[in-house]
């Protein structure tokens, strides 16, 4: 008896320090894990807005080229419009043919300084922009007749501008409407 005393003795407070000592570990890994789980989604969450801000930064840049493009097409459809386009290449003294050659050249000139600029337009505004280009290359060449070769410049401007567009199929209007509606929906 006095063994089993003893051993009582000396057990009872060896196992209440080793429940204590687990309790108090189990305490601490509980709390241990709390802090690693709120450390991960703070660092989640930095790294969300990290994202955020990167994708914000990022699409104000897409925006601002996106609108320069708009900006773009719509000069480079003014410019190409027929009268605007005969005004900046007559020429006193000019042959129709000469005209001719320098419509061609100046609108092909144009599209190929402005082709970049499809990647930030939809396909079915830039359809509608080389739609208007090749409308008017047609028109330029429809309007050159054979009896038209020879002539002044300035009578085959009149002819180009009298055979045009009518307003409800004019290419580079329908073009316009449609990169400004396009700007508008951005």
């Amino acid at each position: 008896m006095t063994i089993l005393r003893d051993l009582t003795v000396i057990l009872l407070p060896v196992l209440t320090i080793l429940a204590a000592v687990y309790l108090m570990l189990r305490y601490f890994l509980k709390q241990n894990q709390k802090q690693f789980e709120f450390l991960k989604n703070e660092q989640d969450l930095v790294r969300l807005r990290i994202a955020a801000d990167r994708k914000t930064v990022s699409d104000k840049i897409v925006v601002t080229h996106k609108l320069q493009a708009f900006e773009r097409m719509v000069l480079f459809l003014e410019r190409i419009n027929p009268p605007n386009l005969i005004t900046r290449n007559v020429a006193a003294g000019q042959k129709a043919r000469e005209l001719q050659a320098k419509l061609l050249h100046s609108v092909r000139e144009e599209y190929e300084h402005n082709m970049s600029q499809q990647i930030y337009l939809s396909t079915a505004t830039w359809e509608l922009i080389k739609r208007a280009k090749e409308e008017i290359i047609s028109l330029i060449n429809r309007s050159m007749t054979a009896d038209m070769v020879d002539k002044d410049a300035a009578v085959y401007a009149q002819q180009i501008l009298t055979t045009g567009f009518t307003q409800k199929d004019d290419p580079v209007e329908t073009a316009l409407q449609h990169v400004k509606k396009e700007m508008d929906d951005l």
